[in-house]
């Protein structure tokens, strides 16, 4: 009888507080995906990369290839951390990682590759924020691609 009360129980709080999981189920299959596109290339990274350049170097290849993993540890830690407050922490704060911080992260993230990737690259394809990358990072070469 005590063994049955107890899955009842389990059952009640998983169904109870699903919700509180699901970015945890989406950073599982962000990185069930970004993972297998390493193992079957071309990498995630490389094929958003190709929508605006359709011609990628060697070395921006495996840049993206390095891209693509480091937003896989990104996934792991956020779906980590998600699920470990989905379990442990308060409402509050479970809401305010999920809510706000782990985007103003991923933002982070996605804003300093897309800084550095300019900085080392020095590739302009005609995006708005060209003419301002532009000015910080000029052109290695005189065609400015």
């Amino acid at each position: 009888m005590y063994l049955g009360l107890s899955w009842f129980d389990t059952k009640d709080w998983v169904f109870a507080n699903f919700f509180l999981f699901v970015p945890s189920l989406i950073n599982f299959a962000l990185l069930t995906v970004f993972l297998n596109s390493i193992f079957s290339p071309p990498a995630i990274a490389e094929k958003f990369a190709r929508v605006l350049v359709k011609d990628l170097r060697e070395e921006e290849i495996r840049y993206c290839r390095k891209v693509t993993l480091v937003w896989c540890v990104f996934f792991v830690g956020n779906g980590s951390l998600a699920t470990g407050l989905a379990v442990y922490a308060s409402l509050e704060v479970w809401t305010a990682y999920n809510g706000i911080i782990a985007y103003c992260l991923m933002g982070t993230l996605f804003i300093s590759e897309f800084l550095y990737r300019h900085w080392r690259f020095r590739r302009y394809v005609g995006t708005p924020f060209d003419p301002f990358l532009r000015r910080i990072f000029p052109p290695v070469n005189s065609d400015g691609c």
